[in-house]
């Protein structure tokens, strides 16, 4: 004998169902992440377009929030494009192409054409370009010391720019800089969407693919502060764009009393200059290997030679002698592609007294810009201010270019095409009677056809680690660097006895840290840790978050310019970091109280009420996005679709009708049992 219990017809109900909806639930659960990676295949090694805004409109690209979708298509010839634009049957599209084809009119056809809900940008593959630089033909020119009324206004000095980044593209573009990528995106294509003998569209399912890159900010950059001032009502919240900047590094060579009231005289100082940053169409990849890199080691192989201590402690101090010149500054600039922002802050620090001197302590100003030579018929050239005086500066630059056989063309001041797009503009707007030149590679037209663009790297410069053969890009750049240093020598002390030889070896470490490698001996050195195994980026960012490329450019030219400080252990070097500017590096402790760093932010952001269309100081900001993302799926026809989801729908409407028939004839379906005690 023994109890059983016989549930009741609901019981057995409610619990039948609850069985069934675990095993669906832990089935689908089971199952949910393997199913989204079996229909999705995402697609790695890749940067983004993004969308930038300033006081009058915005630039660059987004997506929708969830993403635009579309069939892939290869853009190989005329009539490829003409597939995606009208003959193709199954809009939308995704157009892929290859750097070649990637021009202003492509890329503007695709956007008009309503067509097309995005680009991807291949890794080249045999049809190399020839040029590909994204920036305008004459960049800067509104922010320069020529109005829109003279004809030196906008010269051709980019004949390879095409202005997309300058413009408005509202789609998505993605630059696949994966071989292996863009080969999974090939096979894709030919395996469902490559037209049958090109001509014939093939039928579904088709490969198709979702491109992701939603940005928050949008119009302008003064309606875009105003929403995150609305959005931002509590610390930390989330913002829909930042100003564009950094940190602009300047230094002395000879040391100076911060605290004396007394400023630096008129025409008393020269500054040496060069801009840190580079651009592109793309997040996280702007080599800038000619753009701004070469000038930027040029500039810090100088620091090196003057800052040695063999030579600057023959070059005296500012306050002996009778010298008219007092000091040597260096000056590192940061968002010059955006309108000069860095300089163009320091100009504005300095007519507020937030400065160590004012533009008129300036007696010649000297910039090193686009510095890669690496053949024996390349020539450098050295551009005037159109009021310069600056025959004692460039009868000892051409004195001692000779020395060392450094080609050099000294080009006549007020010629037609005036001074070239450079941070001395900023100081010359005010200031136009400086005295200021600015080195550069190109007489007229740029020779870089990869300006500010994703291909200006080492490949173009001709740059090869090791080799300082006479005429490879290191050696030039180490004359360069030694003509400068010795006619800055012959300035400080009205001697020529004193010289600096070129250095090849450190010019070429420099190319390698800041081209191939930031995990390099010189870095290492200075941080005592490994740095990533590629170069940094040298967009300028926002100003809320330093770049590495900034913080490591300080680095070397402490390294450099910095005093050497002895008998002081490690922990002791630290201890006095805040008080008396120490910091160990190398091995050793450095007085690093004369390299300094500031706020590389368009004044723009700094004064109020300040109108946003005047143009007179530039104010971009970068809008903010959750996330970046490209993935390929197979995409059935609309019809298969419908189908599934009417079929969908049919089945659960079925199951509510065999559930509810089966509720009505449960009396006689389950047999009704009493609960009772059974013997």
């Amino acid at each position: 004998m023994g109890w059983i219990w016989e549930p009741s017809r609901s019981g057995f109900s409610v619990m039948l169902s609850g069985i069934i909806l675990w095993l669906i639930s832990s089935l689908c659960l089971s199952r949910a992440d393997r199913t989204f990676t079996k229909v999705y295949e995402p697609i790695l090694g890749t940067n983004a377009c993004f969308k930038r805004l300033n006081g009058t409109h915005e630039i660059g690209c987004r997506s929708s929030s969830k993403g635009d979708v579309g069939i892939l298509h290869l853009i190989e010839d005329k009539h490829s494009i003409n597939w995606v634009l009208k003959d193709g049957p199954n809009p939308p599209y995704i157009a892929m192409l290859y750097p070649i084809d990637f021009t202003y009119e492509n890329i503007i056809q695709f956007r008009d054409s309503g067509r097309v809900n995005g680009v991807l940008l291949l890794k080249e593959k045999g049809r190399n370009s020839t040029s590909f630089s994204k920036d305008s033909t004459c960049p800067n020119a509104n922010y320069g010391i020529y109005n829109s009324s003279s004809p030196k206004h906008c010269k051709n000095w980019n004949p390879s720019g095409n202005s997309l980044l300058w413009e408005n593209l509202n789609f998505p573009i993605f630059y696949i800089h994966s071989a292996t990528e863009t080969d999974k995106l090939l096979k894709c294509f030919d395996n469902f969407n490559r037209p049958v003998n090109g001509i014939t569209a093939r039928g579904w399912p088709l490969c198709a693919s979702q491109l992701r890159s939603f940005m928050l900010g949008a119009v302008d950059t003064p309606t875009c502060l105003r929403r995150s001032n609305v959005f931002n009502m509590n610390p930390g919240a989330a913002k829909v764009c930042d100003p564009l900047g950094d940190q602009n590094i300047w230094a002395s060579l000879l040391p100076h009393n911060a605290s004396s009231s007394e400023p630096y005289p008129n025409n008393s100082l020269i500054v040496i200059a060069a801009r840190i940053d580079g651009a592109s169409l793309f997040d996280e990849i702007s080599p800038a290997a000619d753009s701004s890199i070469s000038g930027l080691i040029t500039v810090l192989s100088i620091m090196k030679h003057l800052g040695d201590p063999s030579i600057r402690d023959q070059l005296g101090s500012e306050e002996e002698g009778d010298n008219p010149i007092k000091n040597v500054y260096f000056m590192l600039f940061n968002g010059e592609s955006f309108g000069y922002i860095g300089s163009s802050r320091i100009v504005y620090d300095m007519g507020l007294s937030n400065f160590p001197f004012n533009v008129s302590s300036i007696r010649y100003f000297i910039e090193v810009n686009q510095a890669s030579v690496s053949s024996s018929n390349g020539s450098y050239f050295l551009h005037q201010s159109d009021l310069s005086q600056s025959k004692e500066l460039t009868d000892l630059i051409e004195k001692h270019k000779q020395l060392l056989n450094l080609k050099m063309e000294v080009v006549r001041p007020r010629n037609e095409w005036g001074l070239p797009p450079s941070s001395l503009q900023s100081f010359l707007k005010d200031r136009p009677d400086l005295t200021g030149i600015v080195l550069t590679n190109h007489k007229k037209e740029y020779k870089n056809k990869f300006y500010n663009g994703i291909f200006d790297d080492k490949d173009k410069i001709s740059y090869y680690y090791g080799d300082r053969g006479v005429y490879s890009l290191q050696q030039n750049v180490a004359s360069l660097a030694a003509t400068v240093s010795n006619t800055v020598i012959e300035l400080l002390t009205s001697s020529s006895d004193l010289k600096v030889t070129p250095d090849p070896e450190t010019v070429d470490e420099l190319f390698h840290c800041y081209l191939e490698s930031a995990n390099c001996s010189i870095f290492y050195e200075l941080t005592g840790m490994k740095q990533v195994p590629k170069p940094y980026a040298t967009y300028v960012g926002v100003a809320t978050h330093l770049t590495s490329m900034s913080q490591v450019c300080k680095l070397v030219a402490s390294r450099y310019l910095g005093y050497l400080v002895e008998n002081v252990t490690e922990s002791e070097c630290w201890k006095m970091q805040k008080t008396k500017g120490y910091y160990w590096m190398n091995e050793s402790c450095y007085d690093i109280s004369s390299i300094n760093s500031t706020e590389a932010r368009s004044p723009a952001f700094l004064i109020d009420g300040y109108d946003w269309r005047s143009g007179k100081y530039s104010s971009w900001t970068e809008s903010i996005w959750q996330s970046f993302s490209v993935r390929i799926f197979i995409k059935p026809s609309l019809a298969h679709e419908v189908i599934t989801l009417v079929s969908g729908i049919l089945m659960l409407g079925l199951s509510m009708l065999v559930v509810g028939k089966i509720n009505e004839k449960a009396d006689i379906i389950f047999e009704s049992r009493s609960e009772a005690l059974v013997c």
